[in-house]
């Protein structure tokens, strides 16, 4: 797995959000995203007021979450704590050894800027779609038959 942090914390239970309605842009982004890769792509929203460590709750819930059980490895995990300002990304080994590090730093640096001054949705929108761009670069569609192997939702604690 790789990763950019500015902190984490293996929290409270996780709770999927409330779908279509309450995060349509994030999750319609990443529906677009994954749509010419095989990739797979999960937002977290966390609201916790502690947050002693980002990267930590973020692989937690990359495990948790069956993002290691994808059959390219190619997962990634964006995780925001929007109280704390805190942000991690994971993404799995298939993807990290395509892009390595520089990308996730470069990454989290804009996406750092963008949450300061745009809403939160549509920061978390562009970052998904960057990180769709690739996704399809380095793993294309392979054929017709793409299964989506994780939901496109936002989740939250």
């Amino acid at each position: 797995m790789a990763f950019w942090v500015a902190a984490d914390h293996p929290a409270a239970e996780v709770q999927v959000a409330a779908g279509e309605e309450k995060h349509s842009k994030i999750v319609a982004s990443i529906a677009e995203a994954e749509g010419q890769t095989t990739g797979e792509i999960r937002v977290h929203l966390s609201r916790h007021w502690i947050e002693p460590n980002a990267f930590a709750r973020a692989t937690y819930l990359f495990k948790k979450f069956g993002m290691t059980e994808t059959t390219h490895r190619n997962a990634v995990l964006l995780y925001v704590n929007l109280r704390k300002r805190k942000l991690a990304v994971i993404g799995d080994i298939s993807i990290h050894a395509k892009v390595g590090q520089r990308f996730w730093d470069e990454l989290m640096a804009t996406l750092q800027v963008d949450l300061r001054s745009t809403y939160y949705e549509n920061a978390i929108s562009t970052a998904v779609l960057r990180i769709g761009q690739v996704l399809k670069l380095h793993f294309p569609l392979e054929g017709e038959n793409h299964s989506n192997e994780l939901p496109n939702i936002v989740t939250e604690d």
